[in-house]
């Protein structure tokens, strides 16, 4: 496999180039969406002139020339199967090197017909580009396949698009929660990926968001696994949940774009959810880390003891944190906590709806007191 990742590397790379970040090269690579357009051409055109290709070039969906390697060729009695590989670059993508392959049928007509097979998955929730039912598709790659397919020939195709492990990939991605079951999809705007995994995960809560505003005006956030875990102990359904990492305030306003949205509820661990009480809308440590500022600050002003208050502040722990609070019977601070951070993010999207946080500890119990029957 390393000779396989080397090969492509060096391939792409000539073509698309990288980027320089913190002179660090980092690659770009090919989208789902581009490999199947690629092997999909190539079996059109060997079975229009028989010819095996080692690659084939296609104008991308950005309009890129593009050459894309073909790995093999396997011939049926009446059709021809075409398979290439995913290459992400250096983006963080569970699809990378996946095997995509293409089974190419002649028609007595001119349509060029496009579903998918094994490995790619099945729409089953309103809010995607595609509807209910159908292949997982989406219409830049299958605009891009007939596009290719027809600059060349006028016959028709049936053509089926298939991921080798399509549903075990799509277990690492956001496909479920999407309402995608059964495989990964066939994706890409331009046809090129960047290497931007942080903006991938952004595109991936908002396109979470917008699948399940459509079920509901109730909306869930929870940073993470644990805290979707936690919630689903309290009775909410993971059907309701849009994890957001520590992207908080972009998922807030994925929200506010969302006319039909009443209510969100923010869940999760105690040591993200107590930033927002300080109107840090990213979570992460290395943007910004005072949840110690923000407990002492709000201890103090329910007058809680010197020493308390210093332990907060030296603490090198949450879960030290909570231990000291715990000690000190001032856990009336976590519904302190958690009504600023409501009025934080209440402000942060100009009171569009109604913003209510929970917070749990190591042990996935609530800290905080807060009505979600609502949400359940």
């Amino acid at each position: 496999m390393d000779e396989l990742r080397d090969r492509l590397q060096d391939f792409y790379e000539a073509q698309l180039g990288f980027i320089n970040t913190n002179n660090k090269k980092i690659r770009r690579g090919i989208t789902t969406g581009t490999v199947a357009t690629a092997v999909s051409k190539a079996g059109a055109m060997f079975i229009c002139d028989g010819k095996k290709r080692d690659y084939v070039n296609i104008k991308t969906t950005g309009g890129k020339s593009l050459d894309v390697i073909i790995e093999k060729y396997e011939e049926k009695d009446d059709s021809i199967v075409v398979y290439a590989r995913k290459y992400a670059g250096d983006d963080i993508d569970a699809t990378n090197l996946a095997l995509i392959y293409a089974r190419v049928q002649k028609r007595d007509d001119s349509k060029i017909n496009i579903k998918g097979g094994e490995g790619v998955g099945i729409v089953t929730r309103d809010g995607l580009d595609i509807d209910v039912g159908q292949s997982a598709i989406n219409p830049k790659p299958r605009e891009s396949i007939i596009r290719e397919i027809q600059s060349f020939t006028s016959l028709g195709f049936d053509i089926t698009i298939c991921v080798k492990d399509g549903e075990v990939i799509a277990k690492k991605t956001f496909n479920q929660r999407m309402g995608i079951i059964n495989g990964i999809s066939i994706i890409g705007t331009t046809g090129i990926v960047e290497p931007m995994s942080i903006e991938a995960l952004k595109s991936s809560i908002e396109k979470e968001i917008k699948v399940k505003s459509t079920e509901s005006d109730k909306i869930v956030l929870s940073f993470g696994n644990m805290g979707e875990k936690a919630l689903n102990k309290l009775g909410i359904s993971s059907d309701k949940i849009c994890i957001c990492s520590n992207y908080v305030g972009d998922a807030l306003e994925y929200i506010s774009n969302c006319d039909n949205v009443t209510d969100v509820l923010i869940a999760g661990n105690f040591a993200k959810a107590v930033k927002l009480a300080g109107g840090i809308f990213n979570t992460h440590s290395h943007v910004a880390d005072a949840k110690n500022e923000i407990i002492a600050a709000n201890l103090a002003l329910l007058n809680a003891p010197y020493e308390l208050i210093k332990s907060v502040m030296e603490a090198n722990t949450s879960r030290q944190i909570t231990q000291y609070i715990s000690s000190n019977n001032f856990e009336r601070v976590y519904d302190v906590l958690a009504r600023r951070a409501e009025e934080k993010c209440d402000i942060f999207i100009k009171h569009g709806f109604k913003n209510h946080i929970l917070m749990f500890d190591y042990d996935d119990e609530m800290l905080n007191s807060v009505d979600i029957s609502i949400f359940i």
